[in-house]
């Protein structure tokens, strides 16, 4: 009768043990998806251009910015400058975004 009640007791104890470790990795599973989609949705957000579009809008800045403050070159240029960098920054992120693509055997060093 002691064995069969010890034998119960260990049944019920390694069931429970085998329920929290179950849980434990299905919250560690679902927090795992929800910073993948996460993530994803910060790709989905984030702005992405096209050559063409990023001159377009540099050009834009440039000439609106020479408009409005062409009684002080000093800071035109300075001005420039920032739109020229970011446009540049713009370009490159969208030409790393795709190298995969036209170049898939080259490795990123």
């Amino acid at each position: 009768m002691n064995e069969i009640i010890i034998g119960l007791i260990i049944l019920i104890i390694l069931i429970v043990v085998f329920l929290f470790g179950r849980k434990q990795k299905l919250a560690h599973a679902e927090s795992d998806k929800a910073a993948k989609r996460a993530e994803k949705e910060l790709w989905v957000k984030q702005s992405v251009m096209s050559y063409g579009q990023v001159q377009q809008i540099r050009e834009e800045l440039i000439k609106s910015m020479e408009d409005k403050l062409a009684e002080n070159p000093e800071q035109v240029e300075q001005l420039k400058k920032i739109i020229n960098d970011w446009a540049d920054l713009k370009i490159q992120s969208f030409q790393e975004r795709r190298s995969w693509v036209r170049k898939p055997d080259q490795s990123k060093p």
